[in-house]
């Protein structure tokens, strides 16, 4: 199977060389991008590394669960001693030890639905542990609840601006809250996440809920759930990581409560992202070798495999392997409807396109499009680069604070809206 960065979609092909298998070093990088909520640490995640055999299905989330259990019992503790800020550290650090994990699980792994559990509940260990909490909270839909999350800078109930974060195919609001939570509260804003049909949270909890082109459904149910919450205004700002960045654009051509977009990056056309990214694989293998192909190079990368599996199961064909979903004309038929080209024109509040350098031609050319489609009157595009912003990665997960940067000097013009850190007062537009 082609390396990612060989692609005309993928990760940044530069990482940090400590596995030979791109998707372990990208994993390997992605989880330690969270030290800056405190919630990984170099000696344990190099620890870890440098014991997982990479080619063994197994080794990854065995090493990685066992450092979570430790981590997670210095948590409990630190707990029993009312240390709560070494306490907080630990559960934030274990549930994302646990998500890397079951991230190497594949979903009929037996410890699959343990993992995410574990991982979920030891970030709720840590929410209470913040000032204010971080709320858990659970969004009305059809005969079932999503997750989410709610978090405010105090509990004064001020009315404030509010991200809104689509999260991406493959991550958990609890990482969404590691991405860009904390830089939201410390800037003044209120931050909204809820896990949407086909993201990892809501097929764990309600296998029904899969992924669905039309997300402008479940997103009305969420829009409505932060109205009523304390302090939200109509200053909403919906962001979209990685496959919300179709998610988001998608809602805001439909959702007039949108008053800012961000898409980070725009996936305007599914199928185009996955012929970019699977076409030079296939174009490679005569017709009757490719399934014993796909077979034959998975089972040497088992991240790989546990990635692709995943998304046959959130898709709603987990009894399908990636060759009869590649063959399947009816799931293709049904892949090509996640596609808003047409539709693009129909976005005309402020928007932000982001998108990394070393994501592939395919990603940088949707950026563009989605740009040049859009009627918005303010908008811009930001391609971030190795030489100018240290971050070229996708979702720029190997530079989170030049994102912020990005994200909030722009959100913050068009809401004119700030916050000084240095006397914890509002300024701009006073409400």
């Amino acid at each position: 199977m082609a390396d990612k960065q060989d692609l005309g979609a993928a990760r940044a092909p530069r990482t940090l060389g400590v596995f030979k298998e791109h998707e372990a070093d990208w994993m390997l990088m992605r989880t330690l991008e969270y030290m800056n909520f405190n919630a990984a640490e170099i000696g344990e995640c190099f620890y870890t590394a440098r014991k997982i055999d990479e080619k063994e299905a197994e080794s990854w989330p065995k090493e990685w669960s066992e450092l979570a259990e430790r981590v997670e019992a210095q948590g409990d503790e630190a707990m029993a001693k009312d240390e709560t800020i070494s306490a907080r550290s630990a559960y934030l650090r274990a549930s994302n030890y646990y998500r890397a994990a079951e991230y190497g699980c594949v979903p009929s792994h037996p410890r699959y639905e343990e993992l995410w559990v574990k991982s979920v509940a030891a970030f709720q260990k840590a929410c209470p542990l913040f000032n204010p909490p971080i709320e858990p909270v659970k969004i009305p839909f059809e005969d079932t609840h999503l997750p989410g999350y709610f978090w405010r800078p105090d509990n004064s109930g001020a009315k404030r601006p509010t991200l809104f974060l689509a999260g991406g195919n493959d991550d958990t609001i609890e990482e969404d809250l590691m991405i860009i939570g904390k830089a939201a509260i410390e800037r003044g804003y209120n931050f909204f996440t809820f896990s949407y049909p086909g993201h990892r949270n809501a097929v764990h909890t309600d296998s029904r809920q899969v992924k669905r082109f039309d997300y402008e459904v479940p997103f009305k149910a969420a829009f409505d759930y932060l109205e009523g919450l304390p302090g939200v205004d109509e200053r909403i700002a919906l962001v979209g990581f990685s496959g919300g960045g179709y998610v988001a654009p998608r809602v805001a051509i439909h959702e007039e409560r949108v008053k800012a977009v961000i898409a980070n990056n725009p996936m305007i056309d599914y199928a185009r992202v996955a012929e970019a990214l699977l076409g030079p694989i296939i174009e490679k293998i005569p017709g009757f070798l490719l399934k014993w192909a796909i077979d034959k190079k998975l089972e040497k990368k088992p991240l790989i495999k546990a990635y692709m599996e995943y998304g046959l199961w959130t898709t709603g064909y987990s009894d399908m392997s990636l060759y009869d979903w590649l063959t399947s004309e009816e799931a293709q038929r049904e892949w090509a409807r996640f596609n808003i080209t047409d539709e693009l024109y129909k976005i005309s509040c402020p928007a932000l396109a982001l998108v990394g350098a070393g994501e592939g031609e395919e990603m940088l050319k949707q950026t563009h499009e989605f740009y040049d489609a859009i009627s918005s009157s303010n908008k811009k595009m930001h391609i971030f680069t190795l030489e100018e912003d240290g971050s070229h990665d996708h979702c720029m997960l190997d530079n989170n604070s030049r994102m912020h940067q990005v994200i909030f000097e722009w959100l913050n013009e068009v809401f004119n809206y700030c916050r000084r850190d240095e006397a914890n007062e509002i300024c701009g537009n006073q409400v």
